[in-house]
């Protein structure tokens, strides 16, 4: 198993920041990673909503995956699923 070694110095980071400063740091994670992951998108080109959620959920794969897309096309079809919102520059997670 491969020890990352800024672990111990996050760890210690969030300890030291405390509850408020710890939902700080995690919001600002989200939303770097929203940023990034949006980032990747646009840069691919054109595409679908539908197509646009397999890349804004890279983290999940195989039925989990597969069951999200189902709801998702089933929710486009309905009319109660328009796409996603993109964040706009300083949104709170």
């Amino acid at each position: 198993m491969v020890i990352d070694r800024a672990d111990p110095t996050f760890d210690a980071r969030l300890r030291e920041a405390g509850i408020d400063g710890r939902r700080r740091v995690h919001d600002d994670l989200r939303r770097e990673a929203l940023v990034r992951v949006w980032a990747v998108a646009d840069r691919a080109g054109p595409m679908t909503e539908l197509e646009r959620a397999r890349r804004l959920y890279p983290e999940y794969e195989g039925e989990r995956l597969e069951s999200i897309m189902r709801r998702l096309e089933a929710e486009w079809e309905a009319g109660t699923w328009t796409g996603f919102r993109r964040p706009a520059p300083g949104d709170r997670p």
